[in-house]
């Protein structure tokens, strides 16, 4: 089996992704959809693996249900007028296409063999065919999956155990309003990832279902209301998990253009989640609320000063594969220092990761987070690199994206600190184009001592934010000047647009470097003199906008690879 290396980021990036459609919104909006007795259109469905299969069981149910890749959209329909009375659904290791699946083929009358691989059928599903069988219907195992008699169940009181998945709670809430009676569930235990079924319960209101959903119950009317013609599936913030840790590991700027704020996707919280945890404190993260960016959580641990504590990931040892065991396995492999515990790890951040090939087990979040963590720790490659089609099929090529949209590095510091030097240096290492803004300025208006003498410094300051706002291209190292840092929309701009890297001068240096300067006196005092007041002045803002800082007084080299270290 061929391994994917994935290259360290050079450069922070800056750039804005079309994330796959959200595979959870989607095949709860196709269940929806089919049940509704409309046809629906639905847009932005992203042809992951486990659409397809929901998708291609809805049609051997008999239901109108086809997908276009290329325009990324479903149209899905009632039942023909002559549907088959039997039929096998594949659905692979797809958790929601088998478990909502289940719930289609109990209320659909025939025979229907739900055919899924070695690792779905060791997941659980008895408490979803408990439920059913008190409902009349009969879902029993198979060599291959589960056999399910459908017919015509008219609904009621029935109980489930939520505790293992909030799957089989939402698998019975999408077939609910199709009942005579509706629903009335009890939830036994307590309910694991409450937040997939309150995604639901906005889906089925999408349709006009009337859903009520407690603590531990849950109800659902019969009928539906105003049902859409057309439906828009949102961004998928799972996806964007992996992305959110680069961007805080690395200053880049990686955006989803696709994604809804207030979506009710639980992924939406990791970036508080990351905001509360960066730094060097311990920490102890509970995953529940948010089990999918379990495993980019314990990559990100691994790389964070501190200890990490993620809790609460029990349910996740039942997905496509063990995460907690997996995960644990390949940062060891990596160097990690990990500790493994029933409901997820302890992660002692800071130690040396070094590359290794790593083996997902066909997991593609497993895939991706470790992808995550070969932008920053150079030499993994990943196996069965394509198991990521399952939710996100154009992983490879957005990451590929991300790496070519370079966020450009901007250096700032005093007059003297070295800046152009260390800028020059470090282009030509990164084989990056290089910009000196001063440069740039005396290149347009003349140079700076009489511009100043002309005009005024707030006219030189107007100026210059024009060609800091030019200069700031996607892959180029810009020395900015040293006062850029006084007129508060350069640094609005520096912060919003750059990796700013402070390259920080004692002021005997910067005295030492600046004698001979025909630079203006920035307050009638020789420059010499004025230095440590304007550091004063400076230097809050300076610390304020940086992403990182390099010290002045070290070797040429040792800057660059500090800085060159920083980046990664």
């Amino acid at each position: 089996m061929t391994a994917r290396e994935v290259a360290p980021l050079a450069f922070p990036s800056d750039v804005e992704l079309l994330l796959p459609g959200s595979k959870s919104e989607a095949n709860r909006l196709l269940v929806l959809a089919a049940l509704s007795g409309r046809q629906v259109r639905l847009v932005g469905v992203t042809p992951s693996d486990d659409v397809r299969h929901l998708i291609a069981g809805l049609a051997a149910l008999g239901f109108c249900a086809e997908l276009d890749d290329q325009a990324e959209t479903a149209q899905v329909g009632p039942r023909r007028p002559d549907p088959p009375r039997s039929g096998a659904l594949y659905c692979g290791n797809a958790g929601t296409a088998t478990r909502f699946l289940v719930s289609v083929a109990a209320i659909t009358p025939g025979v229907w063999d739900i055919h899924a691989d070695e690792r779905m059928r060791s997941r659980p599903m008895r408490p979803l065919a408990e439920a059913w069988r008190a409902l009349g219907v009969d879902v029993e195992p198979t060599e291959q999956g589960w056999r399910v008699s459908g017919g015509r169940p008219s609904g009621g009181a029935v109980a489930v155990d939520g505790r293992v998945s909030s799957q089989f709670l939402s698998s019975l809430l999408l077939v609910g309003a199709a009942l005579p009676r509706g629903l009335e569930i009890e939830v036994t235990g307590p309910l694991a990832s409450r937040s997939y079924a309150e995604l639901t319960a906005r889906a089925m209101q999408t349709f006009g279902v009337r859903v009520e959903l407690g603590d531990l119950s849950a109800k659902v009317a019969h009928g539906y209301g105003d049902t859409p013609s057309e439906v828009t599936v949102g961004g998928d913030w799972s996806a964007m998990g992996a992305w959110s840790c680069i961007n805080q590991l690395t200053s880049s700027r990686i955006q989803g253009g696709n994604l809804r704020r207030e979506s009710a996707q639980a992924d939406e919280a990791l970036q508080a989640v990351l905001d509360a945890s960066f730094g060097e404190t311990d920490r102890t993260i509970d995953v529940a609320p948010m089990p999918d960016q379990f495993l980019n959580l314990a990559c990100y641990a691994a790389l964070r000063a501190g200890t990490t504590r993620l809790v609460g990931a029990e349910n996740v040892r039942a997905k496509e594969c063990d995460r907690v065991a997996v995960i644990a396995r390949e940062l060891r492999r990596c160097g990690a220092d990990l500790d493994v515990h029933d409901d997820g790890v302890t992660v002692r951040g800071g130690a040396a990761l070094r590359g290794a090939v790593i083996d997902p087990e066909g997991d593609h979040r497993v895939a991706m987070a470790l992808a995550m963590l070969g932008t920053v720790v150079p030499g993994i490659a990943v196996l069965d690199a394509g198991c990521v089609a399952k939710s996100y099929p154009s992983f490879w090529d957005d990451l590929d994206r991300v790496r070519l949209s370079r966020r450009p590095i901007a250096l700032v510091g005093m007059r003297g600190a070295g800046k152009s030097t260390l800028g020059r240096a470090l282009a030509d290492h990164l084989a990056a184009r290089f910009v000196d803004a001063d440069e740039v300025f005396e290149q347009q208006h003349g140079p700076i001592a009489s511009f100043v003498d002309r005009h005024s410094w707030a006219t030189f300051r107007e100026l210059e934010l024009d060609v800091l706002d030019a200069s700031l291209a996607a892959g180029a190292v810009i020395a900015t000047g040293g006062g850029v840092v006084e007129t508060a929309a350069a640094r609005r701009l520096l912060r919003a647009r750059a990796h700013v890297i402070y390259v920080e001068a004692p002021p005997s240096l910067l005295v030492e470097r600046i004698a001979e300067s025909d630079r203006p006196s920035l307050t009638g005092r020789p420059i010499t003199d004025e230095v440590e007041d304007v550091l004063g002045r400076r230097a809050p803002y300076y610390r304020e906008i940086a992403h990182r800082t390099v010290d002045a007084t070290l070797p040429l080299d040792v800057q660059i690879d500090r800085a060159k270290q920083q980046l990664r």
